[in-house]
């Protein structure tokens, strides 16, 4: 199942109270009404921490005007139990919003979101905004920063109150304090294996995070003991979202560290941050010292350093990148494997021994598992029934092991691998009126109440919800995850994030996410990795593409005031032409 194609960009979100799990039902935690004269006080209320003793606050509420309104939920998911119940439950304490569910297949989503807007006001009250950056840049979604002090009619309390300080800080843009789109789950990226195959084939010492030529001879020995090592898909929207994307901008990062020194704002920069900027000093041994609460960056001197050739796409660093990736890319894959969109059955089905994929698969193995075994795997109501996945009706549970990232080694790497290792979730709501924002937002302060969020995980970790699953430990402070999830988890090590602002990553997949350098990008590398272009062939007609794409990019894609002329200045804001 594809889920939050982010991680990407990774490359990745519940409603009538549902039936409890039995013992796996995550607990919400109680909050006490303070009942005076039999009316429930909520906005002004005293909330405890037990339940023993509530405090009973003499004072009259102001009438609260009753909601009213429609709430559309068009997410990029097949999850309808978890959606439809959350809605439900809202509309049984709201009988004035009519709550819709009307999720959205991955294939052609991006699209959906633009024609939104291309009629004017999109009727989608709640999208996965992560994969169009450039309406985010525009400012097309609010700004939720300001309902954080906002008090929580579900909790009593400051909304901020209701998440994790850590989470809320990377939601937040570290120049402006905008939080455009809600991120409730914290995910990481994590190299998935089938222990029996290696044991099979004499692997049985698995290193938390091996080096790269450790993992090419693991590789190499499951080929040889005739099972595919890595299954991975390889089409265009693949190499731009998913798997390969995500590849793309973990191990770009490993050679890109020491440019920070090159983009990161400097004095009398206008994202120049005193107490933070004047005092970064570069240390690649340090996972977090790139983190925005220790350096910023500046994106004009980015896009002038590439312009100005002091960022290429065709150094040897690049070069080194995309050999060491080509040692994986194409020997140890699939046969087919660039025309393919779904891979995850051969991993499944245990003819591969590897899968690349987030801490989500977690929650999603066994449920996968169920699906191929009962002839459900990727049917979705409304489209074409899928091929018979071969070796499906026999698929069982098998025991996973997990890795992370292998570290690339050599004079020009910068620091040991990272990876993707970020809240997600990206919901974003598109702008407004504000009576309508406002509702919008009303539902999200019930989502992360106890009651609601409860309600969002039960059905999201519900056995019998085979479209459910979660990403990874809540960044709401209410939540309670069951067994076997919360000991999972508990086990993943983390290593570092390359899923924010950095100093070269932008450039892993094209430019910035710009449409027509990612398809110009993908195509190239495509050639690459079926042999069809030498490297150097590769790089510098990547680098050539790039170059020539540039000044529309900023002007159709930055939207800057003054086009080109803002990398004259970058110590200046550009305006954005909205």
């Amino acid at each position: 199942m594809k889920r939050n194609k982010w991680l990407w960009i990774l490359f990745a979100l519940v409603f009538a109270v549902a039936p409890l799990l039995v013992s796996c039902a995550p607990a919400a935690t109680a909050v006490p009404q303070v009942v005076k004269e039999t009316v429930v006080v909520k906005e002004t209320a005293v909330v405890k921490e037990t339940v023993e003793k509530v405090v009973e606050v003499q004072v009259t509420p102001e009438p609260e005007k009753e909601l009213e309104g429609t709430i559309v939920i068009s997410f990029q998911s097949t999850d309808k139990q978890t959606w439809e119940n959350l809605a439900l439950a809202y509309m049984a304490l709201h009988p004035k919003v009519n709550v819709r569910v009307e999720l959205k297949p991955s294939d052609g989503y991006q699209e959906w979101i633009r024609a939104q807007f291309a009629t004017g006001a999109p009727e989608a009250s709640l999208v996965n905004a992560n994969v169009v950056a450039d309406l985010i840049n525009a400012k097309k979604f609010l700004d939720m920063a300001p309902y954080l002090d906002k008090i929580s009619p579900y909790t009593g309390k400051a909304w901020r109150e209701d998440m994790d300080e850590g989470a809320i800080r990377n939601m937040t843009d570290p120049i402006e304090g905008r939080i455009n789109v809600l991120n409730l789950e914290t995910v990481q990226v994590l190299w998935f294996y089938n222990k029996s195959i290696f044991e099979k084939v004499g692997i049985t010492d698995v290193p938390t995070q091996p080096t790269w030529d450790q993992f090419i001879g693991w590789c190499q020995k499951i080929k040889d003991a005739g099972y595919i090592p890595l299954a991975i898909e390889g089409s265009a929207s693949s190499f731009w979202e998913m798997r390969v994307g995500w590849l793309m901008r973990m191990y770009a990062d490993q050679y890109t560290r020491h440019e920070a020194e090159l983009v990161r704002c400097q004095p009398g920069d206008y994202c120049f941050r005193e107490g933070i900027d004047d005092k970064w000093v570069y240390d690649p041994t340090d996972p977090h010292n790139d983190d925005n609460n220790m350096i910023t960056f500046n994106g004009v001197r980015k896009m002038a350093a590439f312009y100005n050739k002091e960022q290429t796409v065709d150094s040897p660093q690049w070069k080194d990148l995309y050999e060491n990736l080509s040692e994986l890319l194409g020997p140890m894959t699939e046969p087919g494997w660039i025309g393919v969109t779904d891979a995850l059955p051969l991993f499944l089905t245990q003819q591969a021994a590897i899968w690349l994929d987030g801490a989500w698969f977690f929650t999603s193995f066994e449920k996968n598992i169920k699906k191929l075994a009962e002839g459900s795997y990727g049917i979705v109501e409304g489209q074409p029934t899928p091929t018979p996945i071969p070796g499906a009706a026999q698929a069982t549970v098998f025991e996973l092991g997990t890795f992370n990232n292998p570290s690339m080694e050599g004079e020009l790497v910068d620091a040991p691998a990272r990876t993707i290792e970020v809240n997600i979730g990206f919901w974003g709501i598109p702008k407004k009126d504000q009576a309508q924002n406002d509702l919008e937002m009303d539902f999200l302060m019930f989502l992360t109440s106890p009651e609601g969020y409860g309600i969002y995980l039960r059905n999201k970790l519900d056995e019998g919800n085979l479209n459910g699953g979660i990403n990874g430990p809540p960044a709401v402070k209410s939540a309670v995850l069951p067994s076997p999830y919360k000991e999972r988890f508990a086990n993943v090590k983390l290593i570092g994030n390359t899923e924010k602002d950095t100093a070269g990553t932008y450039r892993s997949r094209g430019l910035n996410d710009y449409q027509p350098m990612v398809r110009e990008w993908t195509d190239l590398a495509q050639q690459y990795f079926q042999g069809e272009l030498t490297i150097d062939e590769f790089l510098t007609q990547y680098e050539e593409a790039m170059m020539n794409l540039f000044p529309q990019m900023v002007t159709d894609h930055l939207r800057w005031e003054g086009g080109m002329d803002a990398l004259k200045t970058p110590e200046k804001k550009p305006e954005v032409i909205e």
